[in-house]
């Protein structure tokens, strides 16, 4: 391997900038780099493959993965390829893992003394990882020459800041994709995909050290490399390679690092795409929402740049577009930047009649450098949704079993749903775009950790406003509670728990919970028949017991079994929450899941309990109150069965604040305007009795 090595310094700043032609000058967050340790004949390494999969799918461009074959679950039997490398012994010895798959998240200690990472923990510390800001940026480009089979790796450093030591290294590992062999449990016999496979290290164990590190400085090295025809007798195909170049501050930590493709790949720094405003914001129908942004080119001169917006989920009656120097394009648009100055750009978004939640993500690509990676930034509007489906973001199993609670709601006849991750929803809380959301469906399933310490602080903030939850999956109780090795819980995730639930945590449970039966007393999910609770995730089976503090009431147990709580539910001065201590996708009987679905819905969202409400709530009202939150006026739409009737307002000590009649109007006014900001319900009581319930939020 040949090594050329060329330095600038902070004192040649201005000659060397002339110079560089791939790396940012301005701070940048760090990027996550997955090192995963696994082997082809380890039964959970598949699902660690998935999860590191669907990190990098939920942040394309800043989360990579190099799989590193090591230990004996990597060790070939006979006639099976080696997929090992002369490297992952001494790489797996500075993590002290205990178990496969393990893997470390930018080579960071967490918790405890040492690096490695169950694969539960893997997507919260890479989110963790990914909001912190790098003291130095990394570019590269890669190019390569068939007939000599040799890889020349262009490398640049630029240090924002001073480094917290004198020296740091940079490693470059060739990674390959689309290795086609055994794997014991993946389902595909000796025909699995492997991705993103270690090949080698170019840099070698440790790294090629760097020794200026202080603000201002631009390294750039080049490595050449020639790629053999195989490793251990395992092609070496370069057309499914790709650079990983990463920076330690020593043999450990990794600031930061990008991939690109072996063959003419680059991460050339473009420039960027910002908003200082919220990228979520509250919508209503025909209401245009408007994000202000800009681009910024970082290449010398003025260049050409090819602005698309595309959709992602959009209801097809929601329209999108965005104006640049006064020209709205509604797909695609050829614009000159100049380096340097800044170029307004407004994305407008209009909600439909439909419900949703879709994302809009405008990018921006260099016309004259098209291989190098595309900016873009995501804007997002929620409009007409009231229940709002919220998988886990700590594994697949969230998303491969949302159908579950989608189908459900379809099934008791609501449309006004979207389905997000719990990063997106706690970005819509505080951004303060969730008033019309009244429930929350918190599908965990089996991934861990079961909430972080900003998603937990989300949904209590969500609670606190009046609004409800619900939240089930295995091993929830235990992940926050047990205190077990593996398990995520923090005095955040244990104060929603066992303050906001109002729920305690009795033990893991086994496959013999198999039946999940309703508490015959309770008013509201008594007569909801018995199921049968399946295993799901592969012999992986902990219907976790819990109980019901004082205040809560327990709803399903196992197998008759008073003394095994499988569900609770609890009504608090200002909202109301529903826990399982299985995922509802456990439920074999696919009718009593919608059903169980349907009665939640109902209890969460109405002041009345019981089948009834649903029916009370069609004679009187014609829809939700609107708008929700309110400030001044609220408008009911009614019925003709609700003439005459009379409408209060109740606050949440019970307290009736307000009453006025429902004339012949249907749609009727309400001034809430001498109201203090809160949490009510609207009662609507008609002639005959019934009784129709909305709960209502004034703020101002």
């Amino acid at each position: 391997m040949k090594k050329i090595f060329i330095f600038v310094t902070g004192l040649a700043f201005a000659a060397g900038l002339s110079a560089q032609v791939l790396v940012g000058t301005d701070p940048m967050l760090k990027n996550s780099i997955l090192e995963e340790y696994t082997g082809i004949h380890c039964g959970y390494c598949p699902d660690g493959h998935a999860i590191a999969q669907a990190i990098m799918d939920a942040n394309p461009g800043r989360a990579f993965t190099i799989a590193i074959h090591q230990g004996s679950f990597a060790t070939p039997s006979a006639g099976e390829p080696d997929y090992r490398t002369d490297f992952g012994d001494a790489l797996a010895g500075q993590t002290g893992l205990t178990g496969y798959p393990s893997g470390t998240i930018n080579r960071h200690v967490f918790s405890g003394n040492k690096t490695a990472l169950s694969r539960g923990s893997w997507s919260a510390s890479a989110a963790q990882i990914m909001q912190e800001t790098s003291p130095v940026n990394v570019g590269i480009s890669s190019a390569y020459e068939a007939a000599s089979r040799q890889l020349t790796i262009n490398v640049e450093l630029y240090y924002t800041a001073d480094a917290p030591t004198a020296s740091n290294f940079i490693n470059v590992a060739l990674i390959q994709d689309s290795i086609y062999g055994p794997q014991s449990s993946g389902g595909a016999g000796n025909n699995y995909r492997h991705m993103h496979m270690l090949r080698h290290l170019i840099t070698g164990q440790w790294g090629d050290e760097v020794t200026t590190t202080t603000a201002g400085s631009l390294v750039t090295r080049t490595y050449t490399y020639t790629v053999p025809e195989n490793y251990r007798g395992v092609a070496a195909v370069v057309e499914n390679m790709k650079v990983v170049v990463f920076v330690t501050k020593d043999h450990q930590e990794i600031y930061t690092g990008d991939e690109v493709d072996a063959i003419g790949g680059t991460n050339l720094f473009i420039g960027k795409l910002t908003s200082s405003e919220a990228y979520i914001q509250r919508g209503y129908p025909t209401a245009v929402n408007q994000f202000n942004l800009e681009a910024l080119s970082s290449i010398a001169g003025t260049e050409p740049f090819e602005f698309t917006l595309e959709s992602e989920m959009a209801p097809a009656d929601w329209q999108a577009s965005f104006v640049i120097d006064g020209q709205e394009y509604t797909s695609t648009a050829l614009v000159n930047l100049t380096k340097g100055e800044a170029k307004p750009i407004v994305v407008k978004v209009t909600a439909g009649n439909l419900a949703g939640f879709p994302g809009y993500v405008l990018k921006m690509k260099s016309a004259a450098n098209p291989t190098a990676p595309e900016k873009y930034f995501r804007v997002m509007v929620v409009s007409g949704v009231t229940d709002l489906v919220v998988n886990g973001t700590g594994g697949t199993q969230s998303v491969d079993n949302q159908a579950v609670y989608l189908n459900g709601l379809q099934a008791s006849g609501i449309d006004s749903y979207a389905v997000v991750d719990a990063n997106v929803m706690r970005d819509m809380v505080n951004a303060n775009a969730f008033w019309d959301v009244f429930n929350l469906w918190l599908n965990i399933a089996w991934t861990f950790p079961a909430l972080t310490d900003d998603q937990a602080e989300a949904v209590m903030d969500f609670m606190d406003a009046g609004h409800n939850v619900l939240i089930a999956g295995q091993d929830i109780g235990w992940d926050i509670m047990s205190g077990a090795s593996g398990s995520n819980g923090t005095a955040v995730t244990q104060n929603f728990f066992t303050n906001y639930l109002n729920a305690g945590f009795v033990d893991d449970g086994s496959t013999a919970n198999n039946k999940l039966t309703a508490v015959a007393t309770d008013p509201v999910f008594g007569a909801v028949p018995q199921s049968n609770i399946v295993d799901v995730y592969a012999g992986n089976m902990y219907p976790d017991v819990i109980t019901a503090n004082t205040g809560s009431d327990a709803i399903f147990n196992y197998n008759g079994n008073a003394a095994k709580t499988a569900a609770i539910k609890y009504q608090a001065a200002n909202y109301r929450s529903i826990y399982f201590g299985i995922g509802l996708e456990m439920i074999s009987d696919a009718a009593v899941r919608n059903q169980i679905i349907e009665i939640s819905r109902i209890w969460l969202t109405g002041d009345m309990t019981g089948v009834e409400f649903d029916q009370a709530v069609t004679a009187l009202m014609g829809g939700a109150l609107y708008p929700n939150p309110a400030s001044s006026i609220v408008w009911l739409p009614l019925t003709e069965a609700a003439n005459g009737a009379t409408v209060s307002v109740v606050n949440m000590n019970g307290n009736t604040v307000l009453t006025t009649e429902a004339g012949e109007n249907q749609l009727l006014a309400v001034n809430v305007s001498s109201l203090p900001n809160g949490v009510y319900v609207v009662k609507v009581a008609g002639n005959s009795g019934n009784v129709a319930t909305r709960r209502l939020v004034i703020n101002r």
